[in-house]
C-alpha cells in the first residue's frame, strides 16, 4: 500500500471533514441521450462495468486516518475498487419535476463520502424526460477544484457526437503531487522546491504585514479580509443545506461587460452583491458596511494536471451598502481591481501562500473545535471557464453543468458560476438552517441582471433565463 501526502492546502481540506462541514465539490451534469431513450443509455453503460478495476489517482486515494494525519494529510492508495460501491442510481417520483431533481442533489451534497473508500461518487438520476437524464459527480476538495474539473470533463469528453469510445470519468489519472513534471530531475526539483517554499513565505510576510495594518485600524486596504460588517453570514452552521439553480445567456453577460468596460467577473460580483442587498433588504437586515467575499484565483499553468487543488485567494468587498447602481457597480471594480493589482505581482506560491496566511487564524480555530472563529470572508463566489462547444459522453450530449461548492462555519453562502456552450450556470447554496431560502436570493439575483440590462443595454429585451 502506497501512501501520498497532500500540500499543505489540500490538507486543510481534509482536516476540517467533519458532519456540518462536508469538504467535498460536486457537479450536476444534464445530458440527453442520442437515441432519445435515456433509460436504455443509462442500463447499456451499467452493464459495460466490470469490478474490481483498477482505477489511476486520484480515483484510488482514501484518507489515511489516525493521530499522525492531525499534524500531516494523508491519502493511501487503494489496489482495486468497485465500481459500483461508488455509483448510485436514482429516479425521479415525478417526471420532468426540476424541484424534485435539485432537492435530490441538495441531499446528496449534503452527506459527506465514506472515509474508508476513495473519495468520490457518481449518482444516475434518471426521470427528467424520456431522453434525459442527469449525472451528479462527488469528490473530495483535497483531490479536485472546480477548474481541474472543469478541465477533466474537456479532456475525457467529446465534441465529436459520433464518438462512441468515450472513457469513464473514473478512469483518467493526474499526475502524482509530489512528483510534478518539471521535477524529473533530482537537483531540478530541489531548486523548484526550495523556490516555491521561499515564494510561500513571500506571500506569508506580506499577509503578515496586512495583519498589523489591520490592527492598526486600516481600512483601505487592497486585500478586504476580516473586515466584513455583522450580518447573518456569521457563526457555526449545521449539516442543513439549501441548493438554487440559474442558467443565463453568456452573450448578454459579454455584452454588459462590455457596455460597462469591465470583466464577465466584475458583472458575477455586482449581480451577486445586488441580490445581497435586496435578498438581504426584504428578508433580514441590510448591514450598512459592505459584505464582503473571497474570490478564488485557478493558478494552474497549461498542462498542470496535478492531484489537489492549486488556487489562491483574492479578498473583495460587494458595495451592498450602495444604493445607485451605477456607483455600486463603480464600487465592485474598484474593489476587485485593487485586489487584482496586488497579486499581479506576485508569483503563484507567493498568492497561495498569502491566502494561506490570512486564512491561517480562521482554519486553527475551527480545527480546534472553535466554531465562532471569525472568517476571513463570509461567503465564496467563483466564476469558473469552461468549454465553448458542446460535449458528448458517447453520443449522450451535455446539455447542462451546474457547479455546487462547499460551506463551512463563518462562511455559509457560496455562488459559484461555470461558462459552457454560451451558457453561464449559477450553482447558489447556503445554510438552510441559518439563512433565508435561497430561491428568494437567485430571484433577487434574476431581478439584479434585469435592473443591469435596462441600465447598460436599455435597447434590448429582458434577458431569457432557465431556472435550470
Amino acid at each position: 500500500m502506497s501512501i501520498k501526502r497532500l500540500s499543505a492546502t489540500d490538507g486543510i481540506w481534509l482536516s476540517l471533514e467533519s458532519p456540518d462541514m462536508p469538504m467535498h465539490v460536486a457537479f450536476l451534469l444534464e445530458f440527453s441521450a442520442p437515441d432519445g431513450d435515456a433509460a436504455r443509455y443509462v442500463r447499456r453503460w451499467r452493464a459495460g462495468l466490470t469490478a474490481p478495476i483498477t482505477v489511476p489517482q486520484p480515483w484510488n486515494l482514501a484518507p489515511v486516518g489516525g493521530p499522525l494525519t492531525r499534524l500531516v494529510a494523508l491519502m493511501r492508495e487503494t489496489e482495486e475498487i468497485d465500481p459500483l460501491q461508488h455509483i448510485r442510481s436514482w429516479q425521479l417520483s415525478r417526471s420532468g419535476d426540476r424541484r424534485e431533481l435539485v432537492e435530490l442533489a441538495t441531499r446528496i451534497h449534503r452527506e459527506q463520502l465514506d472515509p474508508a473508500r476513495p473519495q468520490w461518487e457518481i449518482h444516475i438520476v434518471e426521470g427528467l424526460a424520456a431522453d434525459r437524464f442527469a449525472v451528479i459527480l462527488k469528490v473530495h476538495h483535497s483531490l479536485f477544484d472546480g477548474a481541474s474539473l472543469m478541465r477533466l470533463f474537456t479532456e475525457t469528453y467529446s465534441e465529436d457526437p459520433h464518438a462512441r469510445d468515450t472513457p469513464d470519468l473514473f478512469s483518467i489519472g493526474r499526475s502524482q503531487p509530489d512528483t510534478p513534471r518539471e521535477a524529473s530531475n533530482p537537483w531540478r526539483g530541489l531548486l523548484i522546491a526550495l523556490r516555491g517554499v521561499l515564494e510561500l513565505l513571500r506571500g506569508f510576510g506580506g499577509a503578515t504585514r496586512d495583519a498589523l495594518r489591520r490592527k492598526r485600524g486600516r481600512k483601505d486596504l487592497a486585500q478586504r479580509a476580516y473586515q466584513q460588517p455583522p450580518s447573518i453570514f456569521d457563526g457555526p452552521i449545521t449539516g442543513a443545506r439549501e441548493l438554487s439553480l440559474r442558467r443565463y445567456d453568456l452573450a448578454r453577460f459579454k455584452r454588459l461587460a462590455k457596455a460597462a468596460d469591465c470583466t464577465i467577473n466584475d458583472i458575477v460580483l455586482y449581480l451577486v452583491g445586488s441580490a445581497l442587498r435586496e435578498y438581504l433588504s426584504e428578508h433580514s437586515e441590510l448591514p450598512q458596511e459592505s459584505l464582503t467575499a473571497g474570490v478564488p484565483v485557478d493558478l494552474r499553468d497549461e498542462g498542470d494536471d496535478r492531484v489537489g487543488t492549486r488556487a489562491g485567494m483574492m479578498f473583495t468587498a460587494l458595495a451592498t451598502e450602495v444604493a445607485d447602481p451605477r456607483e455600486r457597480l463603480a464600487a465592485v471594480r474598484a474593489y476587485i481591481g485593487a485586489a487584482k493589482q496586488h497579486m499581479a505581482g506576485l508569483p503563484p506560491n507567493a498568492v497561495i501562500g498569502y491566502g494561506l496566511a490570512v486564512t491561517l487564524p480562521w482554519i486553527m480555530g475551527l480545527s480546534w473545535g472553535l466554531r465562532r472563529t471569525p472568517s476571513s470572508h463570509p461567503m465564496g463566489i467563483s466564476n469558473v471557464p469552461g468549454p465553448r462547444n458542446p460535449l458528448y459522453w458517447n453520443g449522450a450530449r451535455l446539455e447542462a453543468l451546474y457547479p455546487i461548492s462547499l460551506l463551512m462555519h463563518g462562511n455559509p453562502f457560496n455562488v459559484t458560476c461555470v461558462g459552457y456552450n454560451g451558457a453561464l450556470h449559477f450553482g447558489v447554496l447556503g445554510a438552510s438552517d441559518s439563512l433565508p431560502p435561497m430561491e428568494y436570493l437567485t430571484q433577487a439575483l434574476d431581478s439584479a441582471l434585469d435592473e443591469l440590462t435596462e441600465l447598460l443595454l436599455p435597447a434590448e429585451r429582458k434577458p431569457l433565463r432557465s431556472v435550470g
